[in-house]
């Protein structure tokens, strides 16, 4: 095997990783450090020297990228012993799958299903709240801890336009919906990536297998690298905090506090602390980005929920801050606004980036909105049912459209499957009816008004609401009311303007959660226009748990010539009077004209 190769030279902190004789090596490193390059070299120096012992080295990433990274950089494909995956991988196929029916599942039958197609499947729904409305199904239910007695969960609970929300489940449902859980994995074998994580942490700290368990896993990997350990959820983390607690096990653990954006999976930046506290275990820390100009490495250290700086190398360029200031009250970019965007761009490479995947949405301006005009609050969800599928987001629009429909036949919009099933409703049935009332609104008439429309669908409702066997009266469709004034305008006329694209092919509008662990030449943090208490000048140095804060960190840090920090006008008000140091930072302040 040829000898590893970092880009350029090691420097002093990656060198005193590579070096480094301890049991278990914990890296804090910052972005840009050249981590992932770090890593691999590690891997690699370990395999030259791999002992002719029966076990292999599990190298383990968060995401399938950063593994197919990994593996392409080794410079060819790692062969049994060795394992490189993800951690969700390692966690079922070394831990869940043979181990499983020691807790309970059903052995040699345990099927991991991607939230993606569980929504395929029959949907068991338990009330997770105080109240019956709070439902969610058995895959929506998710594992964050234990309190010594019960799982600890949290639920994506159904809200109108198809939406969900995240909520605590009740303490008083806490041990029903384990008990649920439990038969169902017992009955069809079916786990989520949650499940998963959760019943790995079970399984290797149980108290009559999971010492033998972990013996099992120590003599099969006795050598355990992870990458990315702030991204890893909090029973999965507690998953290999058991194994590392072996003495035998040995290992090396990278990533980076300020870069723990996945909070709503239960990842904490304390989970380096807890690997730092294994006995055997030392610290280190990577502060030079390699990435990072000075102007951006300066920015991205106001934003350190840590406090530790982002420090650039000796010879760095300056790059470049700006300050955009725009007064849009909705988030949506003409023509003229999104050309001035882009002639500020410095490099080849454009992100506009934003918080939430609607602003995203609404950002890249793919689709004419289609704005409803009337009063009928039933019409406008069926609405942006359309607008979502036009937008290449089928599953969004079937859960409005889904949501409308349960309204309909079972009088609540928040019905779970179970209520479907009572009425042997079977699934097929159900998405035809859902499919057919999205077909009917995607259908333009020419000349048709938003008042023959919203008719229309109501006649699409009550086809679809009668094809799985409704026959109550017209009560519920009374919501398809007409409007004398706006509901007359036509409706095509939105759908037939032609658009020519915000955007070129290259540029990435996106979500900083999408785009975490990219870097592009020029980087624009959109933030849209505060609502209350939700002003990054109160968010972004609140404290606590910071999320906001890291959010904002990994934002700024991806740039490598040029960040534009686009705030609205009343943020930027904010900003000056609480944090004044931090606009100082920045070289150049612009307004977003209005039009």
């Amino acid at each position: 095997m040829s000898h590893l190769l970092l880009p350029k030279s090691p420097t002093e902190e990656q060198q005193a990783v590579l070096d480094s004789p301890h049991r278990v090596t914990v890296v804090r490193a910052c972005p840009g450090a050249g981590k992932t390059e770090v890593f691999v070299e590690a891997i690699r120096r370990k395999l030259e020297k791999w002992p002719d012992i029966p076990g292999g080295l599990a190298a383990l990433s968060f995401t399938n990228i950063a593994r197919d990274t990994i593996e392409a950089r080794v410079g060819s494909a790692v062969t049994a012993p060795h394992f490189v995956g993800t951690l969700d991988a390692f966690a079922f196929r070394f831990v869940v799958k043979p181990f499983g029916h020691l807790v309970g599942l059903p052995a040699g039958a345990v099927r991991l299903f991607p939230a993606v197609l569980c929504d395929q499947l029959d949907h068991p729904s338990v009330q997770v709240g105080s109240v019956p409305s709070a439902r969610a199904t058995l895959y929506d239910v998710h594992f964050i801890g234990w309190d010594g007695k019960h799982a600890i969960m949290r639920a994506d609970v159904a809200v109108s336009a198809g939406m969900t929300r995240q909520v605590a489940v009740s303490p008083d449902r806490l041990k029903i919906i384990w008990d649920q859980k439990r038969d169902f994995w017992k009955k069809t074998g079916i786990i989520t990536h949650s499940d998963c994580h959760f019943l790995a942490w079970w399984i290797l700290i149980h108290k009559t297998h999971g010492a033998a368990v972990r013996q099992l896993l120590l003599k099969r990997f006795p050598v355990i690298f992870i990458d990315e350990l702030q991204d890893t959820g909090s029973c999965l983390a507690k998953a290999f905090l058991a194994l590392f607690g072996e003495p035998g096990m040995s290992g090396l653990v990278v990533g980076d506090p300020n870069q723990a954006i996945y909070g709503f999976g239960g990842a904490s930046p304390t989970v380096f602390s807890d690997f730092e506290a294994l006995s055997g275990a030392v610290p280190f820390t990577i502060k030079l980005s390699q990435r990072c100009p000075k102007s951006v490495a300066q920015v991205a250290t106001a934003l350190s929920a840590s406090g530790v700086p982002v420090e650039p190398l000796p010879g760095a360029v300056q790059g470049s801050v700006m300050l955009l200031v725009h007064s849009l009250a909705d988030t949506k970019l003409t023509q003229t606004q999104a050309k001035i965007i882009r002639d500020l761009q410095l490099g080849a490479e454009l992100a506009v980036i934003t918080r939430k995947t609607a602003t995203a949405r609404a950002l890249r301006g793919t689709v004419v909105r289609d704005e409803f005009k009337g009063k009928s609050g039933a019409a406008r969800k069926v609405n942006i049912a359309v607008q979502r599928l036009l937008s290449g987001e089928p599953r969004e629009a079937a859960q409005i459209v889904e949501r409308e429909l349960c309204r309909v036949v079972l009088g609540n919009d928040r019905a779970g499957q179970e209520a479907i099933e009572k009425l042997k409703i079977s699934r097929g049935q159900w998405r035809a009816a859902v499919f057919s009332i999205l077909l009917a609104g995607v259908r333009k008439v020419k000349g048709e008004t938003w008042n023959q429309w919203t008719e229309r669908m109501k006649r699409a409702v009550r086809a679809s609401a009668a094809s799985v066997g409704w026959t109550g009266n017209d009560k519920a469709l009374r919501a398809y009311m007409k409007c004398a004034a706006k509901g007359e305008e036509l409706r095509g006329v939105l759908l037939d303007v032609p658009v020519a694209p915000l955007w070129g092919s290259a540029d990435n509008v996106s979500t900083i959660h999408k785009v975490k662990g990219a870097e592009f030449d020029t980087v624009m943090l959109f933030v849209p226009k505060p609502t209350k208490n939700q002003c990054p000048s109160v968010q972004w140095w609140a404290g606590g748990d910071a999320e906001e804060q890291r959010i904002a960190f990994v934002a700024a840090s991806r740039a490598k010539q040029r960040l534009i920090l686009c705030v609205h006008s009343e943020t930027h008000a904010a900003l000056m009077k609480t944090r004044p140091e931090f606009i100082g930072l920045f070289q150049e302040t612009l307004a977003l004209p209005v039009a």
